[in-house]
């Protein structure tokens, strides 16, 4: 179901019912209709036509809009809005529509009259644990006044530094806004005291080379950056994230933090057989004759021998 969902296979989602299907059925955290809404959890998903008809058949026939899903968990309009196609997000409007929506759409208006009669909302949970900052920093959509949301709910209270959890990682506004590519958000965070160090790595790993030179005019520094508990520079290179990896040695991390295995970004870039980013390490000072914690040298962890031989030479 969640798969026919994603494709937006009607034919196929009718007969999944017809055979006793739940189109609110959920799996690796996924319902039918968010996987619609966003059938690539880190690419756009285009309002067709054949989408919006499918959504349409869907929420006629009992899928519920209000069900949390996705990463991290959230309504279907917030999903929508997080995608930033309007053409979803009006189809969901018979949904539930509350401050943490408005968050989502960037109006302001609307989320100043909720803090005026609520003003602890800046620091509730939607139902799958997102923050109003944490929504506004996701919208994508169009015309919003996210940066004016966030700044209302920040002088409201709302906590910069809250985290909820995703997939495997908690995750908090200045993840979002670098998700989003919200420069203007992004900025004001920073200013409200969001560690720069820590927004580097949201903002490399989502290719926002633009966002990253913010975080380093305030201060980030390369190399306490992390990512999944490793140094930022060498998870790059691990995931092959090569373009963000070399901008970062270029602006001076260290080729020779170790991470939990002892490895460099030498030792990564052999691994990885990726010749430009290991004569770029030995360039900025790699190490070539660092031993890692199995006494292992980044020529005997190589995967070319065109690499070994650099790295014996």
């Amino acid at each position: 179901m969640v798969e026919a969902g994603r494709l937006a296979f009607k034919a196929s989602l009718e007969l999944l019912l017809k055979s006793g299907g739940d189109l609110n059925a959920i799996h690796r955290g996924y319902r039918a209709l968010h996987s619609l809404i966003q059938e690539r959890p880190h690419g756009e998903t285009k309002a067709s036509l054949e989408r919006l008809t499918c959504l349409e058949w869907m929420l006629a026939r009992g899928a519920d809009p209000d069900l949390p899903a996705a990463w991290p968990p959230a309504r279907a309009i917030l999903v929508a809005a997080f995608m930033g196609e309007p053409e979803f997000v009006k189809r969901l409007k018979r949904a539930k529509t509350d401050g943490f929506v408005y968050a989502a759409l960037g109006d302001l208006k609307s989320v100043r009259k909720v803090l005026a009669a609520r003003p602890g909302f800046a620091n509730e949970r939607d139902i799958g644990g997102l923050t109003a900052l944490q929504c506004a920093a996701a919208s994508k959509m169009p015309g919003a006044d996210a940066v004016g949301v966030a700044r209302a709910l920040l002088e409201a209270g709302a906590d910069p530094a809250a985290t909820t959890e995703s997939w495997k990682d908690d995750v908090d506004a200045i993840y979002f806004a670098a998700s989003a590519k919200n420069r203007d958000v992004f900025a004001l965070l920073l200013d409200r005291g969001v560690d720069a160090t820590h927004a580097l790595t949201p903002a490399l790993w989502n290719g926002t080379e633009e966002l990253a030179e913010l975080a380093m005019a305030r201060g980030a520094e390369p190399d306490r950056a992390l990512a999944d508990g490793q140094p930022l520079l060498n998870h790059l290179i691990r995931w092959g994230q090569m373009k963000p990896a070399l901008w970062l040695l270029h602006r001076g991390a260290s080729p020779n933090i170790a991470d939990r295995r002892g490895w460099t970004a030498v030792h990564q870039a052999a691994s990885r057989g990726n010749e430009k980013m290991m004569i770029a390490a030995l360039g900025a000072g790699g190490d070539r004759k660092r031993k890692d914690r199995a006494g292992k040298m980044p020529h005997d962890v190589a995967t070319r021998e065109k690499i070994a031989a650099i790295l014996r030479s």
